[in-house]
């Protein structure tokens, strides 16, 4: 069996724009896919439901499915979801503080700036 690195590993779990904004909105509770829809902005349904699924097969969030009358989806944090938080908001630190020396380089796509 391979071995892979970790910043293989930490680059195929981050490589998508907005699993950052999804994992910080279920760090306070879990959502359902409509409520993640609203508070992350504007992404649209194919992308978080493919966000939401490659974030699952990682390990990192949970899909709870609830039968009443209506079939009712959420998604939370799992445990090893939690422990990814604090290094997540680490990174968002750090582009905060240095974004301006890393811009000088980087192009970003029309009708982006840094937060």
């Amino acid at each position: 069996m391979k071995k892979i690195e970790g910043a293989k590993m930490a680059s195929s779990i981050f490589i998508g724009r907005w699993t950052p904004k999804i994992l910080f909105s279920l760090k306070e509770r879990s959502h359902r896919h409509g409520e993640l829809r609203r508070h992350v902005g504007s992404i649209s349904q194919r992308m978080l439901t493919r966000t939401l699924r490659n974030l699952e097969s990682t390990g990192l969030i949970a899909r709870h499915v609830t039968r009443s009358k209506a079939v009712a989806v959420e998604y939370s944090l799992t445990q090893l979801g939690t422990t990814i938080i604090t290094p997540l908001r680490g990174m968002c630190r750090w582009a905060k503080r240095y974004h301006k020396r890393m811009t000088a380089d980087v192009h970003l796509p029309e009708g982006y700036e840094v937060q």
